[in-house]
C-alpha cells in the first residue's frame, strides 16, 4: 500500500486531487470523481465514450488497467530505496496526433499540473476542447477515494474506440519534480489488422521531462510532490517535453516495467 504520508502530502500538494477535479469540471456538466469519468466537447456519460463522427462504425469496450508494480526496492537513492507511487490518469482516445503533448514541444498548463503535482483536472480541461474522448481515473480499484496508487494497487477505466481510434494517458511518476509515463503523441493503436488488441501494453510506455521544473535527484528532492511543501514549488526549467532518455540531468531512473504495468481488454462488439 502506499505510505499514508506519501498519500497525504501527494493529495496536498495537488490540492486534494479529487476535489481539484470535480470543481475544475463543475462547469462543464461535473465529473465523476470515480474510476472512470469520462467527458468530450459534445457529450458525456458515465462510460467516457462519444460517437466522435464515427456513426455507424462498430465500436469496442476496452477495459485499461494500470497497475503499480513497484517495490520497496525500485527506486535506488542516495537515501536508500524507495518504491514509486503514481499519480490519478488522464487519458484519451482519439484520432489526430498529440493529443496530449507533443515531443519537443513545450508542456500545457494541464500536463504540468499533471507531472508535477499528480492532478489530471488540469489536462482533462483542456482535452475537453478537443475532437477526442477524454476523463480521468482517480479512485483506486476497490478505494473509497481519489488518491494515488502504490505498490499492487491499480486503477481502471473504460472507454469505447472504433478500428483507427487510439489511446493516450499519462501518470506522474511521482518521485519526481514533474516527469509522467505516456506513450508517444501519437498514442498507442486499439486495433491492429481491424481487431481490437488484447493483453499487456507496457511497451508503448516511455517516462517523459515536462521540462517546466529542474529535476532533483528522484525519491530524494525536497520540490517533489510527496515532500514538497505547495503545489508548483521548484525552480522552473522552460525547456521542452522529452523522454527522460534524452535528458542528461545525471540521475537514474528504473525501468519501465518494473513501475507500471498496463493491460487492455476487451468486453466485446457494439454498433
Amino acid at each position: 500500500m502506499t505510505d499514508d504520508t506519501t498519500r497525504r502530502k501527494l493529495l496536498l500538494a495537488a490540492g486534494t486531487t479529487g476535489a481539484v477535479l470535480v470543481a475544475g469540471c463543475a462547469g462543464a456538466g461535473g465529473m465523476d470523481d470515480g474510476n472512470d469519468g469520462g467527458m468530450n466537447n459534445e457529450s458525456m456519460d458515465d462510460g467516457g465514450t462519444s460517437d466522435d463522427g464515427m456513426d455507424g462504425d462498430a465500436t469496442t469496450t476496452f477495459t485499461v488497467r494500470i497497475e503499480n508494480v513497484s517495490t520497496g526496492q525500485t527506486l535506488e537513492t542516495s537515501e536508500g530505496t524507495a518504491a514509486v507511487p503514481l499519480s490519478p490518469t488522464a487519458y484519451a482516445v482519439h484520432e489526430s496526433e498529440g493529443a496530449l503533448f507533443e515531443s519537443g514541444a513545450s508542456a500545457s498548463a494541464g500536463l504540468e499540473q499533471l507531472a508535477e503535482d499528480g492532478s489530471p483536472a488540469g489536462l482533462v480541461n483542456e482535452l475537453e476542447m478537443s475532437e477526442a474522448t477524454v476523463g480521468a481515473a482517480t479512485t483506486p480499484v476497490d478505494g473509497e477515494g481519489p488518491a494515488p496508487i502504490g505498490p499492487g494497487e491499480a486503477y481502471e477505466f473504460t472507454v469505447e474506440a472504433a478500428d483507427g481510434q487510439r489511446l493516450s494517458l499519462a501518470t506522474m511518476f511521482v518521485q519526481s519534480n514533474d516527469l509522467f509515463y505516456a506513450p508517444e503523441p501519437t498514442g498507442m493503436p486499439l486495433y491492429e489488422m481491424g481487431e481490437p488488441i488484447e493483453g499487456d501494453v507496457t511497451d508503448r510506455l516511455l517516462l517523459w521531462d515536462t521540462g517546466t521544473e529542474e529535476n532533483e535527484e528522484p525519491g530524494v528532492g525536497g520540490n517533489q510532490a510527496p515532500r514538497q511543501m505547495e503545489a508548483g514549488a521548484g525552480p522552473e526549467e522552460n525547456t521542452t517535453v522529452r523522454r527522460i532518455s534524452e535528458v542528461d540531468d545525471g540521475y537514474d531512473y528504473p525501468e519501465t516495467a518494473d513501475v507500471v504495468r498496463v493491460t487492455v481488454s476487451t468486453g466485446g462488439m457494439e454498433n
